[in-house]
């Protein structure tokens, strides 16, 4: 008798957890719904190059300063070379650096100014593509004039006399590609001003 109650008190153990196992070996699983990769993004669109009559005149004021000051400076320089050429060889480079030295803190301000304000005017108006190179080209050489004298201030004036008389005599040759770009002809036309697109018509209000 206790050995059948026995039995049946493992059934009652036993049988309830099998339903139990089943449940678990049969729970589906979560279904993963497949994602759309997202689209690329798209570029900006371009502006479309537009070049009016405030910007054709803020270049030829540009290039008006520009050829006003590079042709300053390569005067200036040469007349501080004659000077100082004159000189004994213990008196050249401090004739020179005394001749000089305000010529090429000048020539440095103009030429870093002017530089960036053409970058800056070439970026913002967005002008046709051979007006642009225009405008970069003299910007480019302009920066690049400004550079050498910075350089020449900072530690070029101590510098032997014939490497210092090299020096200004490159200074010169920058200013005067400087000045020649600024007055090369075919500015008006090639950076000429271009009519603004017009605005599309408002339709009619409906009463």
């Amino acid at each position: 008798m206790r050995s059948r109650l026995a039995l049946l008190g493992v059934l009652a153990l036993v049988v309830p957890a099998a339903p139990l196992g089943l449940v678990l070996r049969s729970h589906p699983k979560p279904r993963v719904w497949a994602r759309t990769p997202p689209n690329p993004p798209r570029p900006a669109p371009q502006k479309p190059a537009h070049w009016d009559v405030p910007a054709r005149e803020s270049l030829a004021l540009l290039r008006r300063v520009t050829a006003k000051e590079a042709r300053r400076s390569v005067a200036a320089l040469a007349a501080c070379e004659a000077h100082a050429g004159r000189r004994s060889a213990a008196r050249r480079n401090r004739d020179y650096r005394r001749c000089a030295t305000p010529s090429l803190a000048r020539t440095h301000a103009f030429a870093n100014a002017n530089s960036r304000m053409l970058s800056n005017l070439a970026d913002s108006t967005n002008p046709v593509r051979t007006c642009r190179g225009r405008v970069l080209r003299l910007s480019g050489v302009a920066s690049t004039l400004a550079f050498t004298s910075s350089s020449t201030l900072r530690g070029g004036l101590d510098a032997p006399w014939d490497e210092l008389l090299e020096a200004s005599r490159s200074i010169r040759g920058l200013a005067a590609e400087t000045l020649r770009l600024a007055r090369q002809p075919g500015w008006a036309t090639t950076c000429k001003a271009q009519p603004a697109e017009a605005s599309p018509a408002a339709a009619p209000e409906v009463l």
